[in-house]
């Protein structure tokens, strides 16, 4: 099967999953419509038996309750039945998009998957063969792809991402297709010199650099909200970056200027092996939520099977410029207090603050008795920056050398030969 057919087949596989997710949300509104019919309903029946039983000195207010009550309930009818006919509709266009796909699956890949409707797991098992077939061929992949999109943090694993998307996008002649874009949180919230890094990276190469920023930043999202993320609610993820990443989705389609629907391939550095959540994604998937009919987003992680020393490795072999935050032991460039960092890395986290003379612990700790939600249901930032002082006391201000993020992983060797390289080239 070619690439085009492949690309035609992950699109009929979108417009299934939008049609079935349109269908579900209808048949929601649906339920909703019914159930304030009902209770309109009932309220109707009340000022009716109010009318009957009221005595005369009362009777003209029971009477326009009643009124009231009686076109409350019309409406309430009117929407009921509106919902209910969007329903229908949708019901009908997902079971086309299902029929249609179903066809085409069994034509193309001669797979007995074709009529009936719900085949929402013959879809799935198609959707990922689908894309761990072009997963294995990247060069085709980047070939088709109307513009390849690096989501870069300046971090370890986007850097090395970076230089993966680099390599086999200049190998398949389209580097001029890759566009490095930077989602800045708030310069309270980052690292210092984490923007410039990711300009830096991506000038390395010649690449357009572009830099997203939701007008809040990472602390106004928090306090409009009252509420720090979690785990479970990855606001600084899902808000700051990838909200803000798709409206420039929109943006470079427009710049395109195609005739037909773009490939956009969203490529982030996200590996496997750093969480159970993580470990449960693919290495290819399509991005339904950005997806429509002028682009199909695929989300691509190509740095997906590789350890962290393997990512160090790749640093080191390809000289590539890290931020000195790794030096100091923190494991993450993200949030310069990460709401999925331990308590030491926090504490560390403060006291790398104190000597580059960031204000950033008491702006956190203000703002966290401002809104009076802890930072962590296990801890608060007030804990974390007392044990960074205790700690400070008794040991004074943390130092690192610079290579010491290689050193841990790879060894000194490798720390001096990465050193010795940037020396040359500087």
């Amino acid at each position: 099967m070619d690439l085009t057919t492949r690309l035609h087949l992950l699109d009929l596989v979108r417009l299934s999953a939008s049609a079935e997710s349109a269908c579900r949300a209808a048949e929601r509104a649906e339920t909703r419509a019914r159930l304030r019919r009902k209770d309109a309903a009932a309220a109707r029946r009340r000022c009716r038996s109010t009318v009957r039983t009221a005595p005369s000195s009362d009777l003209d207010d029971a009477v326009k309750a009643l009124a009231d009550a009686e076109r409350d309930f019309e409406a309430r009818a009117g929407r009921a039945e509106a919902a209910a006919l969007r329903w229908r509709r949708a019901f009908s266009a997902s079971e086309r998009a299902d029929a249609r796909l179903g066809e085409e699956l069994a034509r193309t890949r001669k797979l007995t998957c074709a009529g009936g409707p719900r085949r929402k797991g013959a879809r799935l098992t198609a959707e990922v063969a689908l894309l761990a077939e072009l997963a294995a061929m990247p060069a085709e992949l980047i070939r088709a792809a109307s513009a390849l999109l690096v989501q870069s943090s300046a971090g370890k694993d986007s850097v090395v991402a970076l230089a993966r998307v680099v390599r086999w996008a200049t190998a398949a002649g389209c580097l001029d297709k890759v566009v490095v874009v930077h989602a800045d949180i708030g310069q309270d919230a980052e690292w210092p010199g984490v923007r410039d890094l990711a300009r830096q990276q991506a000038e390395r190469y010649g690449l357009r650099f572009v830099v997203v920023k939701a007008p809040d930043g990472f602390l106004g999202m928090v306090e409009k909200r009252g509420l720090w993320p979690d785990a479970q609610n990855r606001l600084c993820t899902s808000t700051l970056k990838r909200d803000e990443a798709a409206k420039f989705f929109t943006q470079i389609v427009d710049e395109l200027g195609l005739d037909e629907q773009a490939l956009l391939v969203n490529c982030l550095g996200i590996r496997a092996d750093e969480s159970p959540s993580r470990r449960k994604k693919h290495e290819l998937a399509i991005d339904h939520r950005a997806s429509n009919g002028r682009r199909l987003v695929l989300t691509w992680h190509p740095v997906f099977h590789l350890s962290e020393t393997e990512i160090w490795q790749e640093i080191v072999d390809n000289g590539l410029d890290y931020h000195p935050v790794y030096d100091t032991l923190i494991p993450r460039l993200s949030c310069i207090f990460c709401v999925l960092a331990s308590f030491d890395v926090l504490v560390r986290a403060v006291r790398l603050c104190w000597v580059w003379g960031l204000e950033t612990p008491k702006t956190y700790v203000d703002l966290e008795d401002r809104i009076g939600h802890r930072f962590k249901n296990k801890f608060s930032l007030a804990e974390v920056v007392a044990e960074a002082e205790r700690q400070e006391a008794a040991e004074g201000p943390i130092t690192w050398r610079r290579g010491d993020a290689i050193r841990r992983h790879l060894g000194d060797d490798a720390a001096m030969a990465y050193l010795h390289r940037l020396a040359l080239a500087a």
